[in-house]
């Protein structure tokens, strides 16, 4: 009875004061809905490098794509090209020049002046120049120079025709234009973490493993992003993020497979994906001495069964992959071998090694995933005399173990690269000059890195395909891998908050995600 009449008290003072102090929900609900509107997205692991030059993981990519803007872009939802910076936008004849014309008045974000030609000048080129040591060189590898006409207007000079120039490089972060007086003052280290674009949104706030915050550019000159801020959130584990979406601390994140069908069934969300283009394996790093003999490598790739990886780490939901190039894409490997678990042809390569046991370790990330395909393999190699000692670790000390002359020391791993829509990007990384950045296997043929050079010129697509089967013909005759799966990758939202957009491939386009339809 007490409670009660507390309660009843309580319920007139709100009523007394409701003009004065907003008790009324009408009130509360307008505050909210004038408020500032927040996205709370997962990431899997925390940024290293937003300089579009020097990015390191897909989530410095995600991140710095709602920071840069480029010449022209990938439409919402799809591969389609549209104008950005360019206002004018004219490829030549021969494939030599592009013409642009930029739009007048755009301005760098926190002052850091409008953007001119000379900034488009320096932003490509700097892909090429040894001070930045950008991994990503090849997005420029036909570049001559840009040519600066006048404040706003310049032409992109190539020794040759380019071939991925429209389907990878321009659309996408190697196409961004990054201000050049700014970089020149404070210098590469200057330009991580706290980068200066002319996007959507800038960069607010970093908390290193937290989260990384973003809001949206006051003086954005093109279309206003719904979402006034976006808080990207560092969840490294699957299951730990489903239940931070389950209790609406994040809106969307990428889910397993094995919990699609719990969030398919409940109204509150929604699932999306596409098939991915990404590729997913495990590298033997072929210096090592333990594994510089192709047979040791062969044994290890026979007594694999990647069929049980796929059921136990993805539900069966997933295709076994063949090879770096994904199906549907312009150099897919058709006739790739798909191996099976063949124990007495492993048995056979150990013996034309010369040993009947060897300690081995595999490096992995600290994910349900990746834990998964080395728990299969552990037993898998144990068949044959191999010991395989897992490592599992934090994400950011993973992706340092490769780095130079220390990646000498890795022998197995288990790894997964973001793929765009040209073989080139996923051939690129496995290049002699990759060796001790990306090439983890630190395995170098130059047939190969020959083949990627005519790929990248070459424009008629039938000579493409050839060339690029020709180069993975040579990764497999090598054994420098285990191909896992192309994947398949999911992701579930709040569906009474947010619609995403993202292209064919599931990269994440945050700067088109919009209101609940």
């Amino acid at each position: 009875m007490k409670n009660k009449k507390l309660f009843k008290g309580v319920l007139i003072i709100c009523a007394i004061l409701i003009g004065l102090t907003g008790c009324s929900k009408e009130k509360e609900s307008a505050a909210q809905k004038d408020g500032p509107k927040i996205l709370k997205v997962r990431i899997n692991a925390d940024i290293k490098n937003l300089d579009p030059a020097r990015r390191y993981s897909r989530w410095d990519d995600v991140i710095s794509a709602t920071i840069f803007d480029g010449l022209v872009s990938y439409k919402a939802n799809s591969y389609d090209i549209e104008n950005v910076l360019a206002e004018k936008f004219e490829i030549s004849e021969d494939g030599h020049e592009i013409y642009f014309k930029l739009r007048e008045g755009v301005q760098f974000q926190k002052g850091a002046g409008e953007v001119t030609a000379e900034d488009v000048k320096f932003s490509y080129e700097r892909f090429r120049d040894e001070k930045t040591a950008s991994a990503y060189s090849d997005d420029w590898a036909n570049l001559d120079h840009v040519e600066v006409i006048s404040k706003y207007e310049g032409k992109i000079i190539l020794t040759e025709p380019f071939a991925p120039l429209m389907r990878t490089t321009l659309p996408l972060n190697s196409g961004v234009i990054v201000p050049k007086n700014y970089i020149e003052k404070v210098g590469l280290d200057g330009f991580t973490t706290d980068v200066i674009g002319c996007g959507p949104y800038y960069i607010d706030e970093w908390q290193p493993d937290q989260k990384v915050v973003v809001k949206k550019n006051p003086d954005y000159y093109g279309k206003a992003p719904y979402w006034d801020e976006i808080q990207f959130i560092v969840i490294s584990d699957n299951q730990s993020a489903e239940i931070a979406l389950q209790a609406g601390e994040v809106d969307f994140a990428e889910i397993s497979t094995n919990t699609v069908d719990t969030f398919k069934d409940n109204p509150d969300f929604g699932i999306t994906s596409n098939s991915d283009l990404d590729y997913r394996w495990i590298g033997l790093n072929v210096e090592n001495p333990k594994l510089q003999d192709v047979n040791v490598r062969k044994a290890i790739r026979a007594a694999a069964n990647v069929p049980d990886m796929i059921t136990a780490a993805y539900n069966g939901m997933v295709e076994q992959e063949t090879a770096i190039v994904a199906p549907g894409l312009l150099g897919y490997w058709a006739d790739a071998p798909k191996y099976t678990q063949d124990l007495d042809k492993a048995k056979e390569y150990m013996a034309a090694a010369g040993i009947d046991s060897l300690d081995l370790e595999i490096a992995v990330a600290d994910t349900s995933e990746y834990r998964v395909w080395a728990e299969v393999l552990q037993q898998n190699l144990k068949e044959i005399g191999i010991n395989l000692e897992i490592n599992s670790m934090e994400s950011g000390t993973f992706w340092e173990i490769g780095d130079g002359d220390k990646g000498k020391d890795v022998e197995l791993f288990a790894m997964a690269f973001q793929m765009q829509p040209d073989p080139s990007w996923a051939t690129m990384w496995f290049t002699s000059d990759q060796v001790g950045i990306w090439n983890w296997m630190r395995w170098a043929n130059p047939e190969f890195d020959e083949l990627h050079k005519q790929g990248l010129s070459e424009t008629d697509d039938q000579k493409r395909q050839v060339i690029y089967e020709k180069m993975q013909k040579l990764m497999d005759d090598d054994a420098v891998a285990i191909w896992v799966t192309n994947g398949k990758t999911y992701f579930a939202y709040n569906a009474k908050k947010c619609s995403p957009a993202m292209t064919p491939n599931n990269s994440l386009q945050f700067r088109f995600f919009s209101a609940a339809k």
